[in-house]
């Protein structure tokens, strides 16, 4: 069985020669995704798509007009021969394993991109050699494709980090205990600080290709080191200026999104002075304060680190699957010593 669409397609989609029983036979053919089949009968539907409103004390109605109905091709249609089943199931894989419209040749309105919407089969032993369907055919003409949820991973990660941004300066602020602490007492705070503002400065320094952002992220940096004293004893002002040292780096950040991780992880395993010891009360709360700053300035360069992840184009599957246990694990590192 053939079918051979042309500008003539009424006659030649009759033109569907077969032998049966011994002598040739016209019959009416038509095809779905290039799979033919016999056609007994068909029907077309469509319309108008309205709504009636009716109004109190008015005899006519206003009729609304909301459009063309979608046109539907109701079609009985056959396969038949020696080979029978094996059209019968190359029809069936043409009706429902392929998404979306397809091209229907239809033997009485030409070509329709038409999506089957139901269809049964029938076969009797009987009738010997056939398989009878009964199709339905929706029109679909300029068929969009079917939207496509695509979850918003930087978006969800950066939703995130702003979150845990703001939960690190709360719990910061809660750890860390300045008050009449003598000036040594701060000290190991204060070269946490600094310590932390050098290793950003050679780590991130070097990547900033852009002038005036990096004029911008040395300054903010020098700033840092300078008033390093003073700002040890203003606990949240430290951590946001070392946060907007990093989130300056708009340009870069966009430019260069894994160099920019690469140096934050970097900069997170520097270290950040010898750890106090805990002789006295005083030593102790000493102690208590440089833990909480440095822990705070890792989890400040952990989560910046993590809200680049998802901009970086990596090579290969592997390659992501590596950034992200990395990150994952200065996250855990990090969670393991939180409130």
């Amino acid at each position: 069985m053939s079918v051979t669409p042309s500008l003539k397609w009424r006659d030649e989609l009759r033109r569907v020669r077969m032998t049966i029983e011994g002598r040739s036979v016209e019959l009416i053919g038509a095809s779905f995704r290039g799979v033919p089949f016999l056609v007994e009968e068909s029907e077309r539907s469509g319309g108008r798509r309205t709504v009636v409103h009716e109004f109190p004390l008015r005899d006519d109605p206003f009729v609304e007009d909301l459009g063309r109905r979608a046109r539907k091709f109701p079609i009985t249609g056959y396969v038949l021969g020696d080979d029978y089943l094996t059209q019968k199931d190359k029809l069936l894989s043409a009706l429902e394993d392929e998404e979306g419209p397809g091209q229907l040749l239809h033997p009485y309105y030409g070509v329709k991109s038409a999506i089957c919407t139901t269809y049964a089969v029938r076969e009797t032993s009987r009738e010997g050699g056939i398989a009878t369907f009964t199709l339905a055919f929706d029109e679909a003409p300029l068929q969009a494709a079917a939207p496509v949820i695509t979850p918003d991973g930087a978006g969800q990660v950066g939703a995130a980090a702003d979150d845990a941004l703001l939960k690190v300066q709360a719990e910061f602020g809660e750890k860390y205990n300045p008050t009449n602490l003598p000036a040594f007492a701060l000290a190991s705070a204060q070269t946490a600080l600094t310590k932390a503002s050098a290793s950003l400065a050679a780590r991130l320094g070097p990547i900033v290709a852009e002038t005036q952002e990096l004029a911008t992220f040395n300054s903010q940096l020098t700033i840092l080191t300078a008033t390093a004293a003073a700002l040890v004893r203003l606990p949240s002002q430290a951590i946001q200026g070392f946060l907007e040292a990093i989130q300056g780096l708009t340009v870069t950040a966009e430019t260069a999104p894994g160099a920019v991780y690469d140096a934050l992880q970097a900069a997170y395993n520097d270290t950040l002075g010898a750890l106090a010891v805990a002789t006295t009360a005083t030593r102790a709360r000493e102690l208590a304060n440089q833990l909480a700053i440095a822990g705070a300035l890792r989890r400040v360069e952990a989560i910046e680190a993590a809200r680049l992840t998802p901009t970086i184009p990596f090579a290969s599957i592997e390659d992501a699957t590596a950034a992200r246990d990395r990150i994952a694990a200065l996250l855990d590192d990090q969670a393991a010593g939180a409130g």
